[in-house]
């Protein structure tokens, strides 16, 4: 199985326990300094959208329990319509 890895400029779709999903696109992340491996994400829900820091462990978990998925520009779109 492939390994999912974040990248900046990439939208993904978060499951949350109560089956609804969030999307996100992934803006930005430090590799050095005091945030190291920290990215800030753009969450988009149906009442607005807002930014969330993360940690690359962070994402890594949620892969791991399969609650995250790559999606496309046009799938990010019409989540936060």
């Amino acid at each position: 199985m492939l390994k999912l890895k974040i990248k900046v400029g990439c939208y993904y779709a978060f499951a949350l326990r109560n089956d609804h999903t969030i999307a996100f696109a992934v803006l930005y992340g430090f590799e050095r300094g005091k945030n190291k491996d920290v990215l800030t994400l753009r969450m988009y829900t149906g009442t607005g959208d807002f930014e969330f820091p993360i940690e690359e462990s962070t994402f890594d978990r949620w892969a791991r329990e399969r609650r995250i998925r790559e999606i496309s520009p046009e799938e990010a779109l019409e989540y936060a319509m």
